[in-house]
């Protein structure tokens, strides 16, 4: 199958309600965050299971405790620096070690790829919609509390159809300034043709004030239907449903439906701290047919270790 490239770009503004394209002001700051050079590779949709020994529901697709010796292989890197991401036994959720994500001010070099240190997981393959995602998450209070610069913490990416260009991920959760946890969600009821199309809707949820040196466990189910009014979106934080959005429209008329990617993303090359860092842990996706208890992290099994190759 033929890979897409991609450029991850985003913006969160301070507003609860649907945008309509023409509002300027508001898609601004996209342009910011964009380059005209596509940076990064998307990685390619498989029919291969990564699996694990003791993997409890077979509607689970992937997972990664991180707590062997190297990634899962249904990751695709995103790390420009030695110490972007790296298994690491400072925290962890579960088991022994977790992914530690790092970004430095310093290493932004004016390109959209070094404004970013993540893991991206597999693109759903053609005529999927569905996906249920758990994981866990921990920013240190001394790297990501307090800062003037808003960073992207989990964001799903847009696949665009061959021999058109990217426009802004459909949805993404943000760390902001005064420490507050956004979720942005977006859908184009007009084909994605031109780079950096204006997305025809998007809203914004206040999911909080953000918790430092703790773990907190996400689940994430999304049904992506880009003009059909069939669209879900649910958020899980700690166990407490905090989104639930049904029969909407999220998503772009494209191909295939977007893919996962953690870690961080810095879009505005700037930051309070001299480092940012955060923690990553317990990962699973599950299928159309999974459901929450067959991804939420914090088993005591330690079942989302995957079977290294």
């Amino acid at each position: 199958m033929q890979r897409n490239n991609r450029s991850a770009v985003t913006f969160i503004s301070a507003t609860s309600t649907f945008v309509k394209t023409g509002m300027i002001a508001l898609f601004a700051s996209l342009m910011l965050a964009s380059c005209a050079k596509v940076d990064t590779i998307a990685p390619a949709a498989t029919t291969t299971e990564e699996h694990s020994s003791a993997r409890e529901d077979a509607s689970l697709l992937n997972s990664d405790s991180f707590d062997n010796t190297k990634l899962a292989n249904f990751w695709h890197k995103e790390l420009w620096t030695p110490t972007a991401g790296v298994l690491s036994t400072e925290q962890q959720r579960v088991g022994s070690k977790s992914m530690r994500f790092s970004w430095k001010p310093a290493q932004y070099d004016g390109t959209n790829t070094t404004l970013h240190s993540e893991l991206a997981s597999q693109s759903l393959i053609n005529g999927e919609t569905e996906r249920w995602y758990g994981y866990s998450t921990y920013l240190p209070s001394a790297s990501m509390a307090n800062d003037t610069e808003p960073v992207i913490i989990s964001q799903w990416h847009g696949v665009p159809n061959d021999g058109v260009s990217h426009t802004v991920p459909p949805m993404a959760i943000t760390l902001e300034a005064a420490n507050k946890l956004t979720l942005v969600y977006r859908a184009s009821s007009n084909p994605i043709v031109k780079v950096m199309q204006h997305p025809t809707s998007q809203k914004i949820i206040d999911l909080g004030t953000a918790s430092y040196d703790k773990w907190v466990d996400y689940v994430v189910h999304v049904k992506w239907d880009a003009t059909g009014k069939t669209g879900v979106l649910q958020v899980w934080q700690d166990g407490v449903l905090k989104v639930n959005e049904q029969n909407i429209s999220i998503g772009y008329p494209e191909l295939q439906q977007p893919y996962w990617k953690v870690g961080l993303y810095a879009w505005t090359g700037k930051s309070t701290h001299s480092e940012r860092v955060a923690f990553c842990d317990e990962v699973r996706i599950g299928g159309a047919t999974a459901n929450y208890d067959s991804v939420k992290p914090g088993r005591g099994n330690n079942s989302a270790r995957i079977q290294a190759n």
